[in-house]
């Protein structure tokens, strides 16, 4: 199912149309305006603009159903996003995002 132009924003980083979820969990999750194969997000309308996702990639996903199209994350492909740090940093910069603590 593919979502309609009402259904659809605008990323405020790239300009693409995308589509907002709600998640199982309750959060909101951004995904591209179109289903692709290669997405790891089962969506589904669940009433008038409203649709739903779930990860295909947890331990215990269960497998598409039919009335669910797999979509992709839009963080994955925004291209508006900062370009993330590069493997090696040079010898005087220290990677402070694995010195943090989880929550």
């Amino acid at each position: 199912m593919i979502p309609t132009t009402r259904e659809l924003r605008r990323c405020n980083d790239c300009g693409d149309p995308v589509l907002w979820t709600v998640t199982r969990a309750g959060r909101h999750l951004l995904v591209n305006a179109r289903p692709d194969d290669r997405g790891n997000q089962a969506c589904y309308r669940i009433s008038p603009r409203t649709w739903q996702s779930r990860s295909l990639d947890a331990a215990d996903a269960l497998p598409l159903a039919a009335w669910e199209h797999p979509f992709m994350p839009h963080i994955a492909t925004c291209k508006g996003r900062a370009t993330p740090a590069p493997a090696v940093l040079p010898p005087n910069v220290v990677r402070l995002d694995t010195k943090r603590r989880r929550r």
